[in-house]
């Protein structure tokens, strides 16, 4: 006989389980710490550009070829973008740790909330409820299960739809009598897309000071990044 195929390990992230309301903070803060950071990359930006248009202007005024104040321009504002970048690193890096800081908080959380099964299956484990549930409803036929299943969502009861959705996993996939994601979806579907979503934008605010930062310290645009944000975005 075959040895069994090895189990895999339980993966638990050292993170903390955060609530419902405290992801929606978290995205939040994350939208304001990504906004102040642009704003300093963009006075930063500023500082750099100013002093490429003195030195274009100082030639100017001096008679030179509008070649030579644009070759003068170019040069003070590569100068300029070195002194800034290193001056500025200990400003930027702050506020990029915070952002990356908030982002690997959400490790635990995001596996919770991996969809509406996985959110309704933990509701009421461990109460007295549950098991009564799922005592009742064992070895209950298809009608019955049915029932119960409408009765869980009329009456909001996430308890009793997990017992249903415990029950449905036992059961070979072909006779199961209706998804339990589409259980799951019609009990707890809004609240999960709306962490999800809350996720995401801590996320997606964290790359875009990222990218934004890359961008400043080279001085050129990065058009891939962009797109890859812009398509999570999307997608989130």
């Amino acid at each position: 006989m075959a040895d069994p195929a090895p189990s895999l390990p339980l993966e638990i992230p050292d993170k903390p389980i955060l609530s419902t309301a405290e992801v929606v903070s978290l995205a939040e803060v994350a939208a304001r710490r990504a906004e102040k950071f642009g704003t300093l990359i963009d006075t930063l930006e500023s500082g750099v550009n100013k002093r490429a248009a003195d030195a274009a202007e100082s030639l100017a005024r001096a008679g030179f070829q509008p070649k030579d104040q644009q070759a003068a321009a170019d040069k003070a504002a590569a100068i300029a973008r070195r002194e800034v970048v290193t001056n500025s690193s200990d400003a930027r890096w702050a506020h990029l740790k915070e952002l990356n800081a908030a982002a690997d908080s959400l490790a635990t959380t995001a596996q919770l909330w991996a969809s509406p099964v996985t959110v309704l299956a933990r509701a009421g484990l461990g109460t007295q409820e549950r098991s009564n549930f799922q005592q009742q409803l064992d070895g209950s036929g298809i009608v019955d299960l049915r029932n119960a299943a409408l009765l869980a969502v009329a009456t909001d009861n996430k308890v009793m739809g997990a017992a249903i959705v415990a029950i449905l996993d036992r059961m070979p996939a072909r006779s199961r009598p209706f998804s339990a994601q589409d259980l799951a979806d019609k009990l707890v579907g809004e609240e999960t897309r709306g962490v999800q979503a809350a996720i995401a934008a801590v996320k997606q605010a964290t790359q875009r000071a990222i990218n934004r930062n890359r961008e400043y310290e080279t001085g050129r645009v990065r058009p891939l990044d962009r797109v890859k944000l812009a398509l999570n975005k999307k997608e989130a």
